[in-house]
């Protein structure tokens, strides 16, 4: 029964930080090993140590599937990350094609 409520409280927070309106899409394209996982991108782009993330976006911008990242580093400054899912690349802010 323990299990069974953290794995519900593990639930509710992910969805909590996982926001957007095409996070469904995401879940769909995740299912379907169209995309990386997001705890693999997350590994792949280090956010330096002490950081604590503090919103995760699933956007689709131009049909591409795009994950924004806002997190918090060690210096207590708000930083931002795009992540192109399929490939794990990191992408510049503003770019749309």
């Amino acid at each position: 029964m323990r299990h069974v409520l953290a794995i519900g409280i593990v639930a509710l927070a992910l969805a909590g930080i996982c926001q957007g309106d095409d996070y469904e899409e995401a879940y769909r394209l995740r299912e379907r090993r169209e995309i990386l996982p997001l705890e693999e991108l997350l590994r792949q782009h280090d956010l330096g140590p002490g950081s604590r993330i503090l919103e995760i976006e699933t956007e689709f911008e131009h049909g591409r599937p795009l994950y924004e990242i806002e997190y918090l580093d060690d210096s207590g400054r708000i930083r931002e990350i795009l992540i192109d899912p399929r490939t794990g690349q990191a992408l510049p802010h503003g770019e749309d094609d």
